[in-house]
């Protein structure tokens, strides 16, 4: 989440004591306007669109809040040689927990079990699918038109056999 005091470029806003144990159903696109916000906030060039299709569920037995989202968006980064423009597509499916912060137990948490808190009956969705976004984006975009020839002596040598770390274990096996 944003830092506090901080608005979000894309924001929808739930209140979790509203949610039952019924599926609710969200779908967000984000107005031009949002997507140029994003896009700057994310170092890209643009979005040329971005929907969400999210759902919200109580939990009972978790005392949680279960947030599952599909993102559609089409991005436009530079490439990290050229600075070309690099079109991509990204679809994700994503699932989060919320824990109201002022109601975790730590002790009876699973050290397994991941989960986002949240306060003040607050949860941005819009946010949390904005984050996913961004984790979804490619690090390094390359246009298709570098050629493996010009970045030849950046990119790893295909892999020797005899130099795998454990090749000289596996040939004293063999010898055996």
């Amino acid at each position: 989440m944003l830092a506090e005091g901080i608005e979000p470029e894309f924001s929808f806003i739930i209140h979790p004591s509203e949610i039952t144990d019924k599926t609710v159903k969200f779908e967000l696109s984000a107005e031009s306007d949002e997507c140029a916000a994003l896009a700057e906030r994310f170092g890209l060039q643009a979005i040329e669109f971005f929907e969400s299709v999210l759902t919200v569920r109580f939990l009972r037995r978790e005392k949680a809040i279960r947030l599952r989202g599909k993102l559609r968006a089409k991005v436009i980064q530079s490439c990290v040689v050229s600075m070309a423009p690099v079109e991509s597509l990204i679809e994700e499916e994503f699932e989060i927990l919320f824990h109201d912060e002022n109601q975790i137990d730590r002790d009876e948490l699973d050290d397994v079990v991941q989960f986002e808190p949240y306060s003040n009956d607050l949860i941005d969705i819009g946010e949390v699918a904005s984050e996913e976004l961004a984790l979804a984006l490619d690090p390094y975009p390359r246009s298709p038109e570098i050629a493996d020839e010009v970045l030849g002596p950046y990119l790893p040598e295909p892999e020797d056999p005899a130099m795998k770390p454990f090749a000289a274990l596996a040939a004293l096996k063999r010898n055996k």
